[in-house]
C-alpha cells in the first residue's frame, strides 16, 4: 500500500474500531459462581449457628469419619451453588436432591456460612464433676417406652455425637419419601419388614451406588438396638 492510499484506508477502518469498542461496552461481564447464588438466592443474612442446626444430621456423611466428603473450611458461595443444583435437579444424586428438595433459600444460605466458617475453639478441660447418685426410680412405664423414645430420636433427629443421619432428612418426618428423586416411602411398613431392610444395609458393603451406598453409610452406625428402636417407630408411621 502506497502512502497515497492510506488516508483512504484509515477511513474505512475507523468505523470498524468505533463499531467493536461500542459492542465491547454493551457486553456484559461473564458472571462467576458467587454472583450466580448470591443473586439466585432471595434470604437475609447468613446465620451460621442456625446453618449449625440444620446441618447437625450430615454429620453422618460429611464428617471426618464419613464418607461423603468433609465441607468444613469449605467457600460458601461453593456450597451454596451445590445445594441449588440439587434443589433443581441439575445435580443427580438421590440422597442430596431429597436433602436439598426440603431446604428453603435461608436454610442455604445459612448451612452454606456454618460450613465456610472457622472450625470450633476446642474447649478447655475440666475436671469431672462427682457423680450425682439417681434418686430411685418410681417410673410405671412400660419396658419399650425407652427403646421409643430412642427409634423416634434417632428417626427425627440423627445421633450428630456418633454420625448417625436422622432418617427424615432423606425420607421425612412422615415417612412419605419423595419419589421424584427415587427415595422411597416407608410409612405402613412393618417393624420386621423395616428392621429386616436395616440389617441388609449394615452388611452390605460399598457398591458405588448412590442410594444404596447412602443407606448403607447411614445405617453403619446404628447398632442393633437402634435399629430395633427405629423400626419399631417406622412402623407407626402412617
Amino acid at each position: 500500500m502506497n502512502r497515497r492510499s492510506l488516508p483512504a484506508a484509515l477511513l474505512l477502518v475507523t468505523p470498524l474500531l468505533a463499531g467493536v469498542a461500542a459492542l465491547a461496552q454493551t457486553t456484559p461481564a461473564q458472571t462467576t459462581p458467587a454472583q450466580t447464588a448470591a443473586t439466585t438466592l432471595k434470604a437475609g443474612p447468613a446465620d451460621p449457628a442456625r446453618g449449625e442446626a440444620i446441618a447437625a444430621s450430615c454429620s453422618g456423611c460429611h464428617g471426618p469419619t464419613g464418607r461423603a466428603p468433609v465441607l468444613k473450611g469449605e467457600p460458601a458461595a461453593q456450597i451454596q451453588n451445590a445445594l441449588l443444583a440439587f434443589r433443581s435437579g441439575t445435580r443427580r444424586n438421590g440422597t442430596m436432591q431429597g436433602i436439598a428438595s426440603r431446604m428453603s433459600d435461608q436454610d442455604i444460605v445459612d448451612v452454606a456460612a456454618f460450613y465456610a466458617g472457622p472450625p470450633p475453639t476446642p474447649a478447655p478441660a475440666t475436671p469431672p464433676a462427682a457423680p450425682t447418685p439417681a434418686p430411685p426410680s418410681t417410673s410405671t412405664a412400660a419396658p419399650t417406652t425407652a427403646s421409643g423414645t430412642l427409634g423416634r430420636t434417632l428417626y427425627l433427629e440423627g445421633a450428630p455425637g456418633r454420625d448417625v443421619l436422622a432418617c427424615a432428612v432423606c425420607h421425612g418426618e412422615d415417612g412419605q419419601g419423595a419419589d421424584a428423586v427415587g427415595i422411597p416411602a416407608i410409612a405402613g411398613l412393618s417393624a420386621a419388614s423395616v428392621l429386616e431392610t436395616l440389617r441388609a444395609y449394615h452388611a452390605m458393603p460399598p457398591v458405588g451406588i448412590a442410594y444404596p451406598d447412602a443407606m448403607r453409610i447411614a445405617v453403619k452406625p446404628l447398632t442393633d438396638a437402634d435399629m430395633n428402636a427405629v423400626a419399631q417407630f417406622v412402623a407407626t408411621l402412617k
